[in-house]
């Protein structure tokens, strides 16, 4: 299981593109704003997340779905099929915790607040190249295609949440930036989708952008 958790998440923090690339400052102010809330609500949050992404995407057409800024960079078609990989590598990975029980001897491990986890995943002033059963295999052309299977899973992933009857703060999943509870974890994962639907903002700013 920690194998697991540790190989799972080095590879969540990025590939918004292997270059290096600016913020978007519009939107990752608005995020900064909204992570400062005393208390996260983790439905509200991947609501939220789940209507960004979508406004982001919607509508787009099958060139703008796969433009990239430069060789080494993602589509956008590119970074929802990663967004959900990721999305459903991390329930895969709640499950398991939760199945293999409570880990109330690590709750006091936990450090960070949900607002600092937010926020450490949310930050994109650095970047670290995704593993490779995280790279998309470019299976999406059309925002009708992508944001359905987005959907669905997250949607999945939500009734699952609410059907649980576990104490999502009594499990601990150990990072390499930390011990988070589950909790947190979700919160985690939809941070992670709004890290990467600022990419694709960003990505749509660009000049060139059909």
């Amino acid at each position: 299981m920690k194998i697991l958790i540790t190989f799972l998440s080095l590879a969540f923090f990025s590939s918004d593109f292997v270059k290096k690339e600016g913020c978007h400052a519009t939107y990752e102010k608005q995020m900064a704003e909204e992570i400062l809330i005393d208390n996260i609500d983790v439905f509200e949050y991947l609501e939220e997340t789940r209507m960004a992404l979508e406004e982001e995407v919607d509508g787009l057409s099958e060139e703008q779905m796969s433009y990239q800024a430069s060789d080494d960079s993602w589509s956008v078609a590119e970074i929802v099929e990663h967004v959900i990989i990721v999305e459903g590598a991390l329930k895969s990975m709640l499950e398991a915790r939760i199945n293999s029980g409570e880990t109330l001897d690590q709750k006091e491990e936990v450090k960070m607040t949900d607002e600092e986890v937010v926020g450490f995943i949310t930050d994109r002033s650095g970047t670290i190249q995704t593993q490779d059963q995280f790279q998309p295999s470019g299976k999406f052309s059309s925002s009708e295609e992508a944001l359905e299977a987005f959907e669905d899973q997250r949607e999945n992933i939500v009734e699952w949440l609410k059907e649980s009857d576990a104490d999502m703060r009594n499990y601990v999943n150990e990072f390499p930036f930390g011990k988070i509870d589950a909790y947190q974890t979700v919160l985690f994962m939809a941070g992670h989708t709004a890290r990467h639907t600022a990419q694709i903002e960003e990505l749509k700013s660009n000049p060139e952008f059909p």
